[in-house]
């Protein structure tokens, strides 16, 4: 009887063991949860579609010389800038050679040759151009920026000379191997016979008939400050808020970081302190880190264009415009809006700002605004300028928000040498 019990107990004690074995075996309690809850901190909600380097990186204008003093300019919203581009886009581009700017005569180029002038209004790195166009990748001066290309036909010969402009004011490269023709020009200047005349007047390109554009009215959406913190914040879970009573300004800090929410909720500003290097800073890693920052911290709410770059925008800054029906938003500081400003050092963002507004892609169309042109149009440069040298003139809209919609109206925008932009019209 007692053998018996004996016998009973040890087998009851050894399913008892191989009943723990298996549970240690195939189950964590605990474990699991811990490590979603991790992945989770670390796994952005994605807000926005994401965007790549190159799609930010389309030519400010396209200017067309059509021999004889006649020359047109396409802007991004029109018909023949993407024909004009895409065409541009398939072309070959080697054998590149140095040489300075001024061993050509250009204002002569600019009178009588054919050609296509490809503004980029600010340097863009040789690096990130060639994701663009079908640039020799063995060039030998790739580390340096372009702020455009000129591409024309000699007059007097049957020759294509094609220059890349320097950042530096100084150079030019020449591609010697460039795979267009006189008639390639000719096409792609062909597409201007009947656009907008422009006159070339004080290094600039203005319209000599008047230019008319729609006035939009946009419906809304907004990214939530609470949808921003857990896309920005570690762990949401530990930050503090605090509110201003006054402008309703709202603060959220983790201890490090910062995040502060204005404009009644329409405008992000969010600082992450990145201590000061004596490394220096390389452009093209900066702006391609910027770009994959914003997809994975609310991505892209509408068209952007890369408009300036650290030597502009101040210390390490990267800047991306908005585009809206083809034209950019042009905000001033009553409502801060159409545009992203990220600071980078070494590839690490440091602070990041941008609209909390999304809108609709499908405005509603409430009138028609001519733009002033020919002399009208340079007199009001000159007293929007005060004096200072213009860079560039195009057109912008203008930004209002309303109850329900933001306001967009078309205006001349100038862009100063100091980087400055002002608005008229």
């Amino acid at each position: 009887m007692i053998e018996n019990a004996k016998t009973a107990l040890l087998a009851f004690l050894v399913v008892l063991s191989l009943v723990q074995s298996y549970f240690l075996m195939y189950s964590t309690p605990g474990m699991e949860t811990k490590i979603g809850t991790e992945q989770d901190y670390v796994k952005m909600e994605p807000l926005g579609p994401e965007e790549k380097v190159e799609n930010l990186l389309f030519p400010e204008q396209l200017v067309l010389h059509m021999g004889e003093d006649r020359h047109t300019v396409f802007y991004p919203q029109d018909t023949f800038y993407q024909i004009v581009l895409t065409k541009l886009q398939s072309r070959e581009f080697k054998g590149f050679q140095r040489d300075a700017v001024q061993t050509t005569d250009w204002d002569l180029v600019r009178k009588e040759d054919l050609g296509v002038e490809v503004r980029f209004g600010r340097p863009v790195p040789f690096e990130l151009l060639q994701r663009v166009f079908k640039i020799d990748g063995d060039f030998l001066f790739s580390g340096d920026s372009i702020t455009r290309i000129w591409i024309f036909a000699r007059k007097d010969r049957d020759e294509v000379r094609t220059f890349f402009f320097s950042s530096d004011g100084r150079s030019v490269y020449e591609s010697q191997r460039a795979d267009l023709t006189v008639q390639d020009v000719q096409q792609y200047t062909g597409f201007g016979q009947y656009w907008t005349p422009f006159q070339y007047w004080n290094g600039i390109y203005v319209p000599v008939q008047a230019k008319s554009y729609p006035v939009l009215k946009a419906a809304y959406s907004r990214f939530t400050p609470d949808q921003m913190q857990r896309n920005l914040f570690l762990d949401p879970t530990t930050t503090r808020t605090i509110q201003d009573r006054q402008d309703g300004t709202q603060i959220y800090t983790d201890g490090k970081r910062g995040l502060k929410v204005e404009q009644a909720g329409g405008w992000l500003t969010y600082t992450d302190p990145v201590a000061p290097t004596d490394s220096e800073n390389n452009l093209t890693d900066n702006i391609a880190s910027a770009v994959q920052f914003v997809n994975q911290h609310g991505g892209w709410n509408g068209m952007h264009r890369l408009v300036r770059t650290e030597a502009t925008a101040g210390a390490n800054a990267v800047w991306f415009q908005q585009y809206y029906n083809g034209l950019p938003i042009q905000s001033d500081e009553r409502f801060r809006f159409g545009y992203m400003q990220l600071s980078i050092q070494q590839g690490v963002v440091s602070s990041y700002e941008r609209s909390l507004i999304t809108l609709d892609m499908e405005p509603t169309k409430t009138g028609q605004r001519k733009l002033p042109a020919a002399d009208a149009l340079k007199r009001l440069i000159r007293e929007t300028a005060s004096g200072g040298v213009v860079e560039t003139i195009y057109p912008a809209y203008r930004p209002k928000l309303e109850d329900k919609s933001v306001l967009l109206t078309p205006v001349w925008a100038i862009r100063l040498t100091t980087g400055e932009v002002r608005t008229f019209g």
